[in-house]
């Protein structure tokens, strides 16, 4: 069985905008870089005079928003800073350098304002949808940046920009480097399961199997830490995670030792999941039979059982054949949660009889119920 992998809403959608076009109602050209869109080669002083009209813009909109105090994202400030850029960088006057000036220029700007903690939330947010929106290896360096806002949506906005470059990101070594280890170091300490599930996706270079997967196995430390504490619920950040590892070449491109490390990270995600859809703490009132997770949550965890399983199944093979989890839900979905839990405990051991489990063997050597 394979469940069908919901769509992730438009980011518009996220925070209750629609795509804004650039002729719509964005301002005429502004006269202070009007002749520079015309030039060919983009110099030092030019550079300046483009960094100086984004930061003027930007200032505004900080005073519109009270400053760099949080603020709120109010629609109208934000809807007219982003057109008005969209009808700078997308200008029919437009020459090549300029549009890749002005975008390098933007993100130079927008990596200052990201290292302010008190940054306003308008500006933060408006920031990272005009870099999304330009979609240009130019404001990579600025995405990097608002990986580290203070601002969720800010976060979330740069994370999808760098979703969206993968292809160009991927052609250079050394950006590539820089991003894989910008996104490593955000996902360690990321708290939110949207933004999360950005920057899981946002590492999912198919041709760079190796670097990337040290990069997801700290996340995964961080995140296993996360859900053996008091806050178990199931958020389902690492389904695109998933999607990454149920690919079958990147299964093959790794090495033994680090087919390994995967294992036992996926079987403590596994027993987690199981344990917690099975859960008999959760009584809803007048039905002490049945667990109340939520139909949202609970939907997380039959997807995530499944892709983990799927997993393992292609990592381990047939010698190390496990539970099966997903027959137990094709023959009785939720109704049959004590039944996934046993197949669950048939991977990974169960923790009460200590009786082994398929990962527990060579070369695998989980432990028993997967601590």
């Amino acid at each position: 069985m394979r469940f069908v992998r919901r769509g992730i809403a438009p980011l518009c959608l996220w925070i209750g905008l629609l795509p804004l076009s650039a002729g719509a109602q964005a301002p005429g050209a502004d006269d202070a870089i009007d002749q520079i869109r015309k030039l060919d080669e983009i110099r030092a002083l030019d550079q300046e005079r483009i960094k100086e009209w984004v930061q003027r813009e930007v200032d505004s909109l900080a005073a519109l928003s009270g400053g760099n105090g949080r603020g709120s994202l109010d629609a109208s400030p934000f809807k007219a800073f982003v057109a008005r850029f969209a009808s700078q960088y997308t200008h029919a006057r437009n020459t090549t350098p300029f549009r890749e000036q002005f975008a390098a220029q933007t993100a130079g700007v927008a990596a200052a304002e990201y290292a302010k903690a008190d940054l306003a939330t308008t500006v933060a947010v408006s920031l990272a949808r005009v870099l999304l929106d330009m979609n240009g290896v130019e404001v990579v360096s600025g995405q990097i940046a608002g990986l580290k806002a203070s601002d969720s949506t800010a976060r979330l906005l740069s994370a999808s920009g760098l979703v969206q470059q993968r292809d160009v990101i991927r052609k250079e070594q050394s950006r590539l480097g820089a991003v894989i280890a910008a996104l490593r170091a955000a996902g360690t300490v990321e708290s939110d399961s949207r933004v999360l599930g950005r920057v899981y996706e946002a590492l999912a270079y198919g041709n760079q199997v190796q670097p990337v997967l040290e990069a997801y196995l700290d996340i995964f430390d961080k995140r296993l830490a996360y859900r053996r504490g008091p806050a178990v619920v199931a958020d389902g950040a690492e389904l695109q995670a998933y999607e990454f590892f149920r690919t079958r070449s990147v299964a093959a491109a790794l090495n033994p030792s680090q087919k390994k490390e995967l294992v036992g990270r996926l079987a403590v995600f596994l027993r987690l999941d199981a344990e917690r859809y099975n859960d008999s703490t959760l009584v809803p009132p007048g039905d002490p039979k049945v667990p109340d997770l939520g139909y949202y949550e609970r939907d997380r965890l039959e997807r995530m059982l499944d892709a983990v399983e799927e997993i393992l199944a292609t990592l381990v093979g047939s010698s190390a054949a496990g539970g099966e989890i997903r027959k137990a839900f094709a023959s009785g979905g939720y109704g049959n949660r004590a039944v996934v839990l046993e197949q669950a405990y048939r991977w990974v051991g169960h923790p009460t009889t200590n009786q082994s489990g398929a990962l527990g063997a060579a070369p695998w050597n989980v432990p028993i119920g997967a601590p």
